[in-house]
Formats: structure tokens, C-alpha cells, sequence
């Protein structure tokens, strides 16, 4: 592993960390709201909303942006938000009931199936990566995984 490569892993760990500490964050919001997961979503995105910006606006990034380039992105782009704002209220709802450890289990399964299969087909503008024995192989042993993290 290069130098460089060896930085990003540790910054995807930490971000790994971090993603793990999201979801009760978000679980105690709602739960301070009364429940209300939308107004909850709203709030934090309106927080990661008001950072980003001011980052943004700060470093200069701002400058390039037009409404040509906007309107030449394919559409499907702006589904990520919306995507994260539904994993969000789910995170919400379910944390409280099955325990971070075991959301983020099935979730991270989640994520690798999706990859799998995104990566397969090339979507979003990704290059091919076929689906492989060995790959099929590696997500059954997280499929197992799930299964012993319920039943401990």
C-alpha cells in the first residue's frame, strides 16, 4: 500500500467511525423532536446544508458554478440528497430498535450488494466491473456475518 493509500484508508476509517456515530445522533434528535423524523431531517441537513455552504463560499468553489452547468448534469445526480435523506429517516426509526452495531451491519451488507451490482452494470457512469465467484463468495461471508451479529 502506497503512502497516499495508506492515508485514505485511515481518513475512510475515520469517516467509517463517524458514519457510525450519525445514526444516534440523528435517533436522539428525532426522539428531542417528538418524534417528528422530517423536521429532524430537515434540521440536520439544514446544519450540513449551512457548512458545506459556508466552506464552500470560503474556499472559492462558488466561482465556476453556472446555471449551464447545472442544467447539463443528468438528473439522476440530485437523487443522491434525496437518498440520504431517506437513509437518514431510516436510520431514525431503526437504530432505536435493532442498536447501532447491527444497523450498520446490514446496512454496510447493503452497501456492498448495491456496489456489486452498480459496478456490474457500469450505472451511474461507473466502469464495469463483472461480478465475480470470489466476489459472490465474499458477500455470502457478509450475509453470514449478519447472521451471527443477530444472534449475539
Amino acid at each position: 500500500m502506497t503512502h497516499s493509500s495508506l492515508i485514505f484508508a485511515v481518513l475512510a476509517f475515520v469517516g467509517g467511525m463517524l458514519v457510525a456515530a450519525q445514526g444516534p445522533i440523528y435517533a436522539r434528535l428525532s426522539a428531542g423532536l417528538n418524534r417528528d423524523f422530517l423536521l429532524a431531517v430537515f434540521l440536520a441537513f439544514s446544519t450540513a446544508t449551512a457548512l458545506t455552504g459556508a466552506l464552500a463560499f470560503l474556499s472559492g468553489s462558488f466561482r465556476n458554478l453556472t446555471v449551464t452547468t447545472l442544467t447539463h448534469l443528468p438528473l439522476w445526480v440530485w437523487l443522491g440528497g434525496v437518498f440520504g435523506a431517506i437513509h437518514v429517516v431510516i436510520s431514525m426509526q431503526s437504530i432505536p430498535a435493532l442498536g447501532v452495531t447491527l444497523f450498520l451491519v446490514i446496512v454496510v451488507t447493503g452497501n456492498l450488494v448495491g456496489a456489486a451490482i452498480y459496478d456490474h452494470f457500469g450505472a451511474m457512469g461507473l466502469e464495469v466491473r463483472s461480478f465475480s465467484l470470489m466476489k459472490s463468495v465474499g458477500l455470502l461471508l457478509v450475509v453470514v456475518g449478519v447472521g451471527i451479529v443477530v444472534r449475539a
